[in-house]
């Protein structure tokens, strides 16, 4: 299943999105734009704009520069996010591409990335409701306070457990793409019901997501995935592969990972491959695509709740896709 026929439905108005969103990046500044469009020239499948006009059209609303203009913003607002994450986490490839931070340097990279996110904020005012301000920016908190529960696991200021990973999941990265298919239902001005059932069905697909992305960081080609494998590792960062593999390892082997993961030195290439083969063998992988189909189901099961339409489909489509792809 390809991820272009899923969302070919709405082709038309991604393409509008496309264009709204290369005349919401232009400035005076020129360094502003050319950073701005590297990155959203390199890549990226567009799911969170696609998950706003989606929703949307399944509520019934299928036109209307309102259901463009928020897309592009939360677009807007994620791009912003992702100049943000390459500079905490130091990132060298963003999407295959040397990353913002690298080609550029922090204080540009840092900055365009407050431009964008001012930029998208500016388009979801533009459709004129405050509840829609109340949901990108209640959003936008999680995602900062995801980013310092990361911190906090890597300077061991907090115990990590499977419901630790979960939470950071939770704030980075299921809260915009909830936010994207509750905007989507805002949108359309449908029942309450609807909006919850959206919500609900955008905070399961954005978990299985993340599920899937740190199950791919152990097993998947570079050249497809579009960063090094083995990146969270190298950053210690505890994801749910590496924690079901070390809570199902025997004590010995537990006690040595735990210690090489404590060490002040940076990992080397041969401790990243010992622990990534640890990994495969203990099925922490498995294991986390496992977790993450059973968030598809409830993904799907939230769709209940919406009519019957070709968009409705398209959205069961997508959850399946985010639980199968292998990039």
């Amino acid at each position: 299943m390809e991820f272009s026929d899923i969302i070919e439905i709405i082709h038309p108005s991604l393409a509008e999105t496309e264009r709204k969103i290369d005349e919401f990046i232009k400035s005076d500044v020129p360094l502003v734009y050319e950073i701005a469009k590297y990155l959203l020239g390199g890549g990226g499948k567009r799911i969170r704009p696609s998950l706003v006009l989606l929703s949307s059209a399944a509520c019934g609303l299928t036109d209307g520069e309102n259901r463009i203009a928020a897309a592009a913003g939360i677009e807007l607002f994620h791009a912003g996010t992702l100049f943000h994450d390459d500079v905490v986490d130091q990132a060298e490839f963003r999407r295959g591409n040397a990353s913002s931070n690298i080609v550029w340097g922090n204080k540009p990279t840092v900055l365009v990335g407050d431009f964008m996110l001012a930029r998208g904020l500016e388009l979801i005012y533009s459709c004129g409701s405050l509840e829609l301000l109340r949901v990108v920016s209640r959003a936008s908190s999680r995602l900062a306070e995801g980013h310092v529960l990361e911190i906090m696991s890597e300077r061991k200021m907090i115990e990590i457990s499977e419901d630790f990973c979960f939470s950071v999941i939770d704030h980075k990265t299921a809260a915009l793409i909830e936010c994207s298919t509750e905007t989507g239902a805002l949108l359309a001005n449908t029942s309450n019901g609807a909006v919850r059932a959206l919500s609900h069905y955008g905070h399961n697909i954005g978990i299985a997501f993340q599920l899937i992305d740190d199950a791919l960081d152990y097993c998947s080609e570079e050249n497809k995935f579009g960063k090094k494998t083995g990146q969270d590792l190298a950053e210690r960062k505890m994801t749910l592969p590496l924690y079901y593999s070390i809570e199902n390892a025997p004590e010995g082997v537990k006690r040595k990972v735990i210690e090489t993961l404590d060490k002040e030195d940076d990992l080397d290439s041969s401790e990243i491959a010992e622990i990534s083969q640890l990994v495969a063998h203990y099925r922490g992988v498995d294991l986390t695509r496992k977790r993450a189909k059973e968030f598809v189901v409830e993904a799907k099961k939230s769709l209940d709740e919406i009519p019957q339409n070709d968009y409705k489909e398209s959205l069961g489509r997508l959850a399946d896709y985010v639980a199968e792809r292998n990039f």
